[in-house]
């Protein structure tokens, strides 16, 4: 925790140089090329929503403010605008570049060999004991032909069968004439099992007509090749004895071969089965060959996370050898109309955190004036990564310099890719257009059907939900409002349309609750701008099971004040006393019959088993965390006794920098996750309904 308070202090001191210096140093001068305007302000680096007259510390986390000018919001076209002077621009080393469409090759190399297809590997083994009295091809390499004959093996065991099988023969002649049909019947039947003999120990046709010609039993066993290719290994020499089954020659048709590749898992999205792949030996240089994407290992090597790639290749002119080595290169098709070619940016423009990514767009005939914008990334695509929502041909987007306009949109306190949150309300929507305030209704009461269909894990009517939600948000117009509503309706619908989209794309339920838990809070902020009433589907589950969860969060609150406090011996003792809770609130769920409710039973069954085994501070937050994220579940979905309300507190620093949450019975932050280290460091997210 020491070295995350470290570094926390480093990024703080870092982007207070970048305030006080040029390179990114805001134009509030009377330049001919803007004319901005602003106000002197005192701001938190970590918590920017932090907006002080005058210096001082940050209450929050009592780190010193820093002092930057904020921009007027006059004329402004987002919330996360910025603009540099020239020199600014310069010194910053901002570079940008056009959006295209289905310019770039999507091109990945891979690196393997060949080696046999399994398909076509035989064996020759013998089929019965014996010595081997003669080799008819003994090395390793020779080329051999389907039928030709292999060895010579020696069998004891081939008299007896053939003797059996000469008796049969004369029997089976001289009953041929008898009028006796049982009699005949016998000596068929017996002369047939004799042959069936035989011919299991390896014997073909032609050999078993000669010996009931010859009536004479022979010692010896030719051994054939069962396929035409090249003797891979030779396990036996000349006056070996061989058991039944053992292997005496491998062979391999080469006519045919594989190529096994080593593929990036970040790759897999541009290979398909089917796909051809060119590439190249060292033997052969200049020269390429092509084969056939015939199977992708459905497991990732951790060491190396790369995944094996099989091509099928013909080889009828014996040039590739199994072993050489291979460089391969697969290359996507291009669309034939480049109306359907993907948008695409350089890899370098987007700031990317987890499938949501912010990229930094210059308006047309406005240098050094850069809008934030939040968009859905597609696959990457070798230097570029497709765009899939959120970006226009044509569009000039910052490739280089965007981490420090990031930062500087950060210093004034607005939506970022550190703080994409605001908190910004209006004392009322009267002053609305009414055409605005009907839809945004409608939208209020679609997002809590949305709700209510994704924690009840009903696939249908989740559908429905969101395609209503979608088509009704697409439809709210901005036209009306004053700058600093539609700023901020801007804001949120870019948000929520990225949402939606990865809601789309989401393949299973776990993925839906984590895009839609985003989802929740991008609306709540729309809520409180707008004043719109918290509207919700009505309570599932009975008045008993909410006081139970009301007893139940009554005692994880003084868990999160023990670790709050650094107690590990008070969060000890109140695990063990939660555990009852627990357990009687898992059978109240269960008791519910709903999938829902048992699903989240099957969480707290799971989270408090791992609580009551965690010895140290650190590991009993690790499990918190996953504990507070099933009760924030089960409040909003069953709600509690209603005796106080909670509050959803996050700290974007908990959780290895991923961001944490729990649940409170006040708007005061008492930080679980660090204690006395940084014990204000979070901020409300949310008040729940009860």
């Amino acid at each position: 925790m020491q070295a995350l308070f470290i570094r926390c202090l480093i990024l703080s001191l870092y982007l207070l140089l970048l305030s006080a210096g040029p390179a990114i140093a805001v134009d509030v001068s009377t330049a001919a090329e803007h004319d901005h305007g602003g106000e002197t302000i005192w701001t938190c680096s970590m918590h920017p929503q932090i907006q002080l007259p005058e210096p001082g510390q940050c209450p929050i986390c009592f780190m010193d403010l820093i002092e930057v000018k904020k921009e007027s919001s006059e004329n402004l076209q987002s919330l996360r605008q910025v603009s540099f002077d020239r020199r600014a621009r310069k010194l910053a080393e901002v570079e940008v570049q056009a959006v295209s469409r289905g310019k770039a090759a999507t091109e990945i190399h891979m690196v393997g060999k060949i080696d046999y297809d399994e398909t076509r590997v035989g064996t020759i083994t013998s089929w019965v004991n014996g010595r081997i009295d003669k080799l008819y091809v003994d090395y390793t390499g020779s080329r051999v032909r389907r039928g030709q004959a292999m060895a010579n093996v020696y069998s004891p065991e081939l008299l007896t069968a053939q003797a059996e099988l000469i008796q049969a023969t004369a029997e089976f002649k001289r009953t041929e004439q008898s009028e006796n049909e049982i009699i005949r019947k016998t000596a068929s039947r017996t002369l047939a099992a004799s042959r069936e003999k035989l011919r299991l120990l390896g014997l073909s046709e032609k050999q078993l007509r000669a010996i009931e010609k010859q009536g004479k039993p022979t010692d010896h066993i030719t051994l054939t090749a069962p396929l035409s290719g090249i003797v891979i290994q030779k396990d036996v020499n000349e006056g070996m004895y061989v058991k039944t089954g053992s292997t005496i020659y491998t062979l391999a048709d080469l006519s045919k071969v594989w190529v096994v590749l080593e593929a990036y898992e970040s790759d897999l999205q541009a290979i398909s089965l089917g796909q051809q792949v060119r590439f190249t030996v060292e033997s052969y240089p200049g020269t390429a060959f092509q084969g056939e994407v015939a199977y992708i290992d459905p497991l990732v090597n951790e060491r190396s996370r790369t995944v094996r790639v099989r091509l099928n290749v013909d080889n009828k002119d014996g040039k590739l050898k199994p072993g050489m080595f291979v460089r391969a290169v697969s290359s996507s098709a291009v669309a034939r109309n480049p109306e359907d070619a993907p948008l695409l940016i350089p890899v370098s423009a987007p700031l990317i955190t987890g499938k949501r990514a912010l990229v930094y767009v210059q308006p047309p005939r406005q240098p050094g004036t850069y809008i934030g914008r939040e968009i859905v990334l597609g696959p990457r695509q070798g230097s570029h990564y497709q765009v899939k929502s959120g970006l226009k041909e044509g569009e000039l987007v910052v490739t280089r310099g965007n981490f420090k306009i990031d930062s500087a949109i950060q210093l004034q306190a607005r939506p970022s890719m550190m703080n994409p949150y605001f908190e910004e309300s209006t004392d009322s929507a009267s002053s609305y257009p009414t055409l605005f305030v009907s839809r945004l209704n409608l939208l209020n009461n679609l997002f809590a059907e949305l709700s209510k269909e994704v924690h009840e894990q009903n696939h249908d009517a989740y559908d429905t939900a969101l395609k209503n939600f979608n088509s009704t948000l697409a439809t709210i117009d901005a036209d009306g409002l004053e700058e600093e509503d539609r700023l901020s309706w801007q804001e949120l619908s870019m948000l929520l349309g990225s949402d939606i989209i990865l809601l789309r794309e989401a393949e299973n339920d776990g993925e839906v609750e984590r895009v839609y838990t985003t989802l929740a809070e991008h609306f709540h902020q729309l809520r409180l701008h707008f004043s719109l009433n918290d509207t919700v589907a009505a309570r599932a589950g009975s008045s008993e099971l909410r006081d139970k969860i009301g007893r139940l969060l009554n005692n994880y609150l003084l868990l999160e004040q023990h670790l709050a406090a650094d107690n590990l011996k008070g969060a000890r003792e109140e695990i063990i006393a939660l555990t009852p809770l627990a357990d009687s609130l898992v059978a109240a769920l269960h008791e519910t019959g709903e999938d829902l409710a048992s699903t989240l039973a099957a969480s707290v069954a799971e989270d408090m088993s791992k609580l009551t085994s965690a010895e140290t501070l650190s590991e009993i937050r690790t499990v918190f965390y996953q504990l507070s994220q099933s009760f924030i579940r089960i409040v909003e979905t069953f709600g509690s006794d209603g005796k106080s309300p909670w509050y959803i507190h996050f700290c974007p620093m908990a959780n290895d920098n991923k961001g944490a949450t729990w649940l409170a019975p006040s708007e005061e932050i008492n930080n679980p996750y660090f204690g006395a280290m940084m014990l204000r460091c979070g901020e409300v997210r949310k008040q729940l309904t009860q």
